[in-house]
């Protein structure tokens, strides 16, 4: 069962994902879908078109260690179908409940990695990493494993930034909140970071150049063409604003650097927990809601030619049909590029009967990168 809103056909579309029962016999009702949450995760598997989301919290009243599967979330892809969560129940000891971890994601071998988060409110922190192999539920059996990296170990951590190359087999993190007040801006990679081939070693880069203030909760993103990694914004006590890419982000090779981004064009309003998605072959990086001093906002932005790949940085606000975005923060988004859809799930309404009530809807925005489809050539 689902609920679709649409606001117009530069889609947004509101799925009643979670909240929702279905009645088995009369007098007994059954929970459907993962319950409301913020500062959780969520990676996305094209090949079965799920999105999987891992822990969060209501805000500071409950912690969560679940995993969720969400199929059909790609609507331009079976339509009319809807939504469909399932509760996925793996073996192994699983991570301790945790929110303001991250999250990325192998696609090719069907595994999620897991990195830090508060495992209280909001302390103590941590430092640990796991791995969920057959995540999206099919192939085999999923278990929850504790990786035991070498190396010095970066300090625990929430908030904080997170990518993968898939093609080093690498997780990339960058800065975040120590959870005890202080804000981080130190950089590391995790080689053999979905478990296979080796064992996964922690290294902190020094890049030359910046370093960027230290933040929580800001937007990234990593063009594996140009190894680079991408921040926006995120909060250090005050809602920041900046642009800074980060070359040689794999540790692959000894040049890495941080640089500060001048973009042309109308800059977003300062903010952070926003949530942030990718186009890699078109170089885009699609911003969508977040805190700001006015408030928790629904605007989404794009950056083109954020990762480096040639031309000049340039803002640009999307404007859907229909009406405004919906006013989140602290939630999670998906881009699938087949589709040109972003998606997300749960966050902090605007229209929170408490602040500390978290949602649990999914929502869609289609044509997210902002570029128009391609007509085709008229038939001779």
């Amino acid at each position: 069962m689902s609920t679709t809103r649409a606001w117009g056909i530069s889609l947004l579309s509101a799925i009643l994902s979670t909240g929702m029962f279905v009645s088995e016999a009369p007098g007994q009702w059954k929970g459907y879908g993962p319950g409301p949450r913020d500062q959780h995760t969520a990676v996305f598997d094209a090949a079965t078109d799920q999105m999987i989301v891992f822990g969060g919290t209501d805000l500071g009243t409950t912690l969560y260690h679940d995993v969720w599967l969400a199929v059909n979330v790609i609507t331009s892809a079976c339509a009319p179908c809807e939504l469909q969560w399932t509760f996925l129940s793996p073996s192994g000891t699983p991570p301790m409940a945790r929110s303001g971890h991250s999250a990325v994601y192998d696609s090719v071998n069907s595994r999620m990695t897991v990195f830090g988060g508060a495992l209280g409110f909001p302390t103590p922190c941590a430092n640990d990493v796991w791995v969920l192999d057959h995540a999206n539920g099919t192939g085999g059996a999923s278990s929850w494993t504790q990786l035991s990296p070498s190396g010095a170990q970066p300090t625990p951590r929430r908030g904080h930034a997170a990518a993968y190359d898939p093609d080093t087999n690498r997780m990339i993190i960058f800065g975040g909140s120590d959870c005890n007040g202080g804000y981080l801006a130190d950089a590391w990679v995790l080689t053999n970071a979905n478990g296979l081939g080796g064992t996964p070693v922690w290294t902190k880069l020094s890049p030359s150049g910046g370093p960027p203030p230290g933040r929580a909760y800001q937007a990234a993103a990593y063009n594996s063409s140009t190894n680079s990694l991408v921040v926006y914004g995120g909060t250090n006590g005050t809602e920041l604003s900046d642009v800074w890419v980060l070359s040689g982000a794999n540790g692959s090779t000894r040049d890495s650097a941080w640089n500060e981004l001048s973009p042309q064009g109308t800059a977003p309003a300062a903010r952070y927990g926003q949530a942030s998605t990718y186009d890699a072959t078109n170089d885009i990086m699609i911003v969508y809601g977040g805190f700001t001093d006015q408030g928790i906002v629904g605007d989404a932005w794009t950056l083109s030619n954020a990762g480096g790949g040639g031309g000049e940085p340039t803002w640009a606000m999307l404007v859907p049909t229909g009406h405004a975005g919906p006013q989140y923060y602290l939630q999670t988004a998906i881009y699938d590029p087949g589709s040109n859809e972003l998606v997300s799930f749960g966050g902090i309404p605007a229209n929170a009967s408490t602040p500390t009530t978290a949602d649990d809807f999914t929502f869609v925005l289609t044509q997210a990168n902002g570029l128009q489809p391609r007509s085709l050539p008229a038939a001779p």
